[in-house]
């Protein structure tokens, strides 16, 4: 079942936010990305539906929930796939490591991890609303890039990324011209550009080497 979107909350530290992204690749859409970021008794809950249609290749249908503590540090992950083959992957993080679930048709596999256990963020595959939760973290503070650790459950990987504000930037989404902070969020392998309200909403995703576009739906028009 699909999360229930209702209107987009204003994206501040302790407000509940909502909403539906829109995945293209050039000019077809491909998919769809429903969400919920939400507080609970302890901390944050963040929830995404995704649906990908791709020309070619098998439907994909996965939904996920993150738990994270009220200082932003994951607690527990569940990625649950229903197409094209049903699977299920939980992770479990602490401080004497960071236990890793995967349940397939094949089997169970389980892998432990040591990570580290400040400025931690889970960016799993495709979920691109976990990318609100790596701005809601950002210092706008500070200049400069900051630095951030990264655990993919999806691919089971660790990694590093960098995370800097280039500045603000016009952009119309919607049909509705924004004055939006540009940032770029950046990898080993991948760069990804992101434009966020000053609340921190995110309204447009692009990432050029893969030809992905992701952009929030107008709620109120759809």
């Amino acid at each position: 079942m699909w999360i229930k979107a209702g209107p987009a909350a204003a994206q501040t530290g302790s407000s509940t936010e909502d909403g539906v992204f829109l995945i293209r690749s050039g000019e077809r859409r491909i998919g769809t990305e429903r969400f919920l970021i939400r507080r609970i008794a302890s901390g944050w809950e963040a929830a995404g539906e995704l649906l990908l249609e791709v020309p070619g290749a098998p439907r994909v249908s996965e939904a996920s929930t993150l738990r994270l503590d009220a200082k932003w540090k994951p607690t527990s992950y569940e990625r649950q796939q229903q197409a094209p083959k049903k699977g299920n992957l939980t992770v479990e993080f602490g401080s004497a490591g960071t236990k890793l679930l995967s349940k397939t048709e094949a089997g169970t596999q389980e892998q432990i991890f040591l990570l580290p256990d400040h400025d931690l963020v889970v960016l799993d595959t495709n979920l691109f609303h976990q990318y609100i939760l790596l701005l809601r973290q950002y210092d706008a503070a500070r200049s400069g890039p900051q630095n951030f650790n990264v655990f993919v459950p999806q691919e089971a990987t660790p990694a590093m990324i960098s995370l800097t504000l280039l500045g603000k930037e016009n952009l119309r989404i919607n049909d509705t011209p924004l004055e939006l902070n540009h940032f770029q969020a950046a990898t080993e392998d991948i760069k990804i550009e992101i434009w966020a309200t000053p609340e921190g909403e995110i309204q447009r995703l692009e990432i050029p080497q893969a030809r992905l576009e992701i952009v929030r739906q107008d709620l109120a028009g759809r």
